[in-house]
């Protein structure tokens, strides 16, 4: 039998027949990569959450600082520039070389392309943006959609064409 860590994720991805799209390692085959994936992603989210409500906080003060000191003028502009924080955040991190923010990369998980690639910046801006923009409305219950299919993929996940697994090569 074959190290695992000797097998890069995209030589273990399946490609269908009928028109030869990557569809990411096969839950059966390979439960190395999906074993406890949904903790671990709740997890990665409250590490992440803290750092961006860590770097908001220091942001607030700044734009509270520079909106007093321009009597005002800055202060609105600023903080609507405060709401880009998490977005810039997940975004550039997932589109980094090691694909994980930086709760991702403590728990030992990355996002992948189908194919098994690195993320593209349009597929970490896709995928974070429709999180942000369903998962709160919804209490987060939008969520329980991982639950329901072998991969453990989210409706974000689902869209942006990108899997979320264990980092098996960081083992």
């Amino acid at each position: 039998m074959t190290d695992i860590r000797s097998v890069t994720p995209s030589a273990r991805w399946q490609e269908t027949s009928a028109n030869r799209k990557a569809e990411g390692p096969d839950p059966i085959e390979s439960p190395e990569y999906y074993e406890g994936i949904s903790v671990k992603r709740i997890i990665a989210y409250v590490i992440d959450f803290i750092i961006c409500a860590s770097l908001g906080l220091v942001g607030a003060v700044v734009a509270s600082i520079a909106g007093i000191m321009s009597f005002g003028l800055l202060f609105g502009p600023l903080m609507a520039v405060l709401a880009l924080i998490p977005i810039l955040y997940h975004t550039f991190l997932i589109a980094s070389p090691q694909s994980a923010t930086y709760g991702m990369r403590f728990v030992g998980i990355r996002v992948y392309r189908l194919d098994g690639g690195q993320p593209e910046i349009l597929q970490a801006f896709i995928q974070t943006a429709v999180f942000f923009f369903t998962a709160p409305p919804t209490s987060f219950l939008i969520l329980i959609v991982s639950l329901f299919n072998t991969k453990r993929r989210c409706l974000h996940d689902m869209l942006a064409g990108t899997l979320v697994l264990n980092n098996v090569e960081r083992n």
